[in-house]
């Protein structure tokens, strides 16, 4: 081969290699998030609650009658701390129950101030207990027929109507206090909730569920309505 030859390889080797393919570096592939289960999706989880979880008012105060007697109610979803000491009047409920638990505070407008201990205080105040009671009582039937927890706390001893109790009753008139922020006002020993508009010709209680706000607000409407039409 003569030196025009060679001459003419090298250039034709130097123009393919022109075209030779260049390695390229590709970014690996992205980790796909694989799909939920069907196990997954129809296992219902409780949310998570925060260390921190503080109290919040989900319904503000609402007022209804009850055969003759005005009530009002509050509804509210119970700071992490508030749900601890709950656990000692209601033992036996789960850690789902707990974090679903909303408080229900009470209250009764009363003709005399309750803080007296005459005999027409006394009467009025077994009468608004023995209302409470029934009211309450309907409540608990209708909830627990859509498969819902509930349960009250009797006023006179602090203890539930139909959970098993714990070792420790629950005090209305402080809890009421921590939830919905009224005055207390110190008589003697004792610590009297006062309203904001009854002042203390009041009733307090309390009723606890698991039922979800909406449920809640239409069975005491449904209970109310119930009630007038029984009464008439």
């Amino acid at each position: 081969m003569d030196a025009q030859e060679i001459l003419i390889l090298h250039l034709l080797l130097t123009f393919l290699n022109s075209f030779s393919p260049k390695l390229i570096s590709f970014p690996p592939p992205q980790t796909m998030t694989p799909a939920l289960s069907v196990d997954q999706c129809n296992t219902k989880q409780p949310p998570p609650v925060a260390k921190n979880k503080k109290t919040e008012c989900l319904l503000q105060p609402t007022r209804f009658w009850f055969k003759h007697s005005e009530f009002e109610y509050s509804v509210y979803s119970p700071s992490k701390r508030f749900l601890r000491d709950l656990e000692t009047v209601y033992p036996n409920l789960t850690a789902q129950q707990r974090e679903e638990m909303l408080v229900v505070p009470v209250i009764q407008h009363c003709t005399y101030d309750l803080v007296g201990m005459t005999p027409d205080v006394n009467a009025e105040r077994d009468e608004k207990l023995e209302l409470f009671m029934q009211w309450g009582s309907r409540i608990i039937k209708r909830l627990t027929s859509l498969g819902m927890w509930a349960d009250l706390t009797d006023p006179t001893s602090g203890f539930p109507l139909v959970s098993a109790p714990g070792p420790s009753p629950y005090p209305d008139v402080h809890c009421t206090h921590e939830l919905t922020r009224y005055d207390l006002q110190n008589v003697g020993c004792c610590h009297i909730l006062l309203h904001p508009t009854w002042k203390s010709h009041i009733y307090p209680a309390t009723f606890f569920t698991t039922a979800p706000l909406d449920i809640l607000v239409r069975v005491i409407e449904e209970q109310t309505e119930l009630a007038k039409t029984e009464s008439c």
